[in-house]
């Protein structure tokens, strides 16, 4: 099976992206808040990389129709509308509007991925459609890869625990599979009976329970709450079908 798993988006080199599909996974919380944007209704996702390029949209985008969230090491961004909690991402304030999110490393890896074939993007709370993606592009004949965007271009815990679950979803293990999915898949198994509890044990959870962001840190640990998919077309991200 051409399954495989990066744990930083630097594990997966550009020019292999041509024949493959990407899951870019950010637990905490850019793909949580992703999927949160897109099931409360807004037309699209635009994920950039930089703070000057989400100013720039800001700047063209006529205020009733665009959304502008963002954050740096966990702390909202002074002048946006949001930061990068999914609590601020509600129906009332993003139905019917494009969003435009830059986070420190969630929107860095789907910018990366962009030239694979097909990409999507998401966490835990859609990890049965992210499954389905994948196993989709594997029937298809494509190389399926579950990107892990990290913190700051180092492995992250709770990123890596749910590329495990991907794994055990789509291939029932890691067996025959590379390094990474036997270290992600390996991870999860030891974890899966509380995931929860894995997760306090993360770098970002503590940044974030820091930070006052802790009921963010429960909301990104449920699994399958929606099956919202995420969606690379035309460099934004929208809900397929």
């Amino acid at each position: 099976m051409d399954l495989a798993v990066a744990l930083t988006p630097a594990a997966l080199a550009r020019d292999d992206l041509a024949d493959r599909a990407v899951v870019v996974i950010d637990v905490l919380r850019a793909g949580t808040t992703i999927v949160t944007a897109l099931a409360n209704g807004a037309r699209a996702v635009i994920p950039v990389a930089e703070e000057g390029e989400a100013g720039r949209y800001r700047a063209t985008f006529d205020r009733d129709v665009s959304f502008i969230g963002g954050e740096r090491d966990g702390k909202p961004l002074a002048g946006y509308d949001a930061g990068n909690s999914p609590a601020e991402y509600t129906e009332a304030a993003v139905a019917g509007r494009t969003v435009v999110l830059t986070t420190t490393n969630g929107t860095a890896a789907l910018v990366h991925a962009r030239g694979a074939r097909r990409v999507a993007a998401g966490a835990f709370v859609n990890a049965s459609a992210l499954a389905g993606f994948l196993r989709q592009a594997l029937d298809d004949g494509l190389g399926a890869v579950i990107l892990c965007s990290g913190w700051r271009g180092a492995v992250s815990l709770e990123d890596t625990l749910c590329a495990g679950l991907l794994v055990d979803l789509v291939a029932g293990g890691a067996s025959g599979l590379g390094d990474g999915a036997q270290i992600a898949y390996g991870l999860y198994r030891g974890a899966k009976s509380d995931l929860a509890r894995a997760l306090v044990a993360a770098e970002h959870t503590r940044r974030l329970v820091a930070l006052g962001a802790a009921d963010d840190v429960a909301r990104c640990a449920q699994i399958d709450t929606t099956d919202t998919l995420p969606v690379f077309r035309d460099n934004q991200l929208v809900a397929a079908g």
